[in-house]
């Protein structure tokens, strides 16, 4: 699994920080020491906010109550570490935890966690910050097995078949196609599985807004093919025969570089759409 490092940010007013504030902090907190890193430089509890208030002002120097009782209790159990907040600046990869929605600026909106839940709608699912913020660290990717590594935990919503990166060299570079392809699995990830069960299941309609909605170039079997492309997946103990015709295609319609997928199984995890095969067309 891959890890990010995050970092508490200090507040920008903390006499302006709400009940719900410190108690959706909390949730936060609580969950990135789950899945990831979470720490505290030293230097914030120097750090003074636009009134010339630091987060040790604000515990201490204030009345004492069940809003400070519960910040200062989330505070105190984070790790604490000595990189200052310039040199977390100079890290490769970071990312931010707010304690507030008025402390994340245009210049680290795109690596603060301000939502851990995944959102519903109609026809697609909103993942949550963490998964954001790891795709946008994936698209500075430039070797296939760094992506093969990383790629699950920034597409939590299909299942990636043990083969699918045999061919995925056949893409081209790596550093070239990745924007292309992290487009392409975000869109089977948020949108796919909801799209194919609002379609009722019908793949041509379902591939039909995949491309007038999403701008993803892609097709079922071609007119051209006679055979059905075909895996067998293990899962949960069990043996499942899959047929993979439908691919979606990187750029152009007329292409190689592809994505074979399978629309999935009630059996694996609840009909996720299941990723065969990343690379050139299927020829085998």
């Amino acid at each position: 699994m891959w890890k990010l490092d995050f970092y508490v940010l200090p507040s920008n007013s903390y006499q302006d920080i709400s009940e719900n504030d410190v108690y959706e902090f909390g949730e936060r907190a609580v969950f990135l020491n789950k899945t990831e890193k979470l720490y505290i430089p030293n230097e914030f509890y120097d750090m003074l906010d636009k009134n010339n208030i630091s987060v040790v002002n604000f515990l201490y120097d204030n009345e004492q109550n069940d809003l400070l009782d519960y910040f200062l209790e989330i505070i105190s159990k984070q790790k604490i570490c000595q990189d200052t907040y310039v040199d977390i600046e100079r890290k490769k990869e970071y990312g931010f935890l707010p304690i507030s929605e008025s402390d994340v600026t245009e210049k680290n909106a795109q690596i603060c966690v301000k939502n851990i839940k995944d959102a519903e709608e109609e026809k697609c699912l909103r993942v949550n910050d963490i998964v954001q913020i790891k795709r946008f660290y994936l698209k500075n990717v430039d070797d296939y097995k760094v992506f093969e590594d990383r790629v699950r935990d920034c597409f939590p919503n299909v299942v990636f078949h043990n083969d699918a990166f045999k061919n995925i060299e056949k893409l081209g570079k790596c550093s070239e196609v990745m924007k292309e392809l992290i487009k392409h699995l975000t869109v089977l990830n948020d949108v796919g599985k909801k799209l194919f069960a609002y379609h009722n299941k019908n793949e041509k309609n379902t591939l039909e807004e995949l491309k007038s909605g999403y701008g993803i170039e892609c097709s079922g079997k071609g007119s051209n093919e006679e055979e059905s492309y075909n895996k067998i997946i293990i899962y949960d103990g069990r043996q499942f025969q899959l047929t993979c015709n439908p691919h979606t295609k990187l750029y152009q319609k007329r292409t190689d570089r592809r994505i074979y997928f399978c629309w999935g199984r009630d059996e694996i995890e609840s009909h996720s759409i299941i990723i065969v095969r990343i690379g050139d067309h299927w020829k085998e």
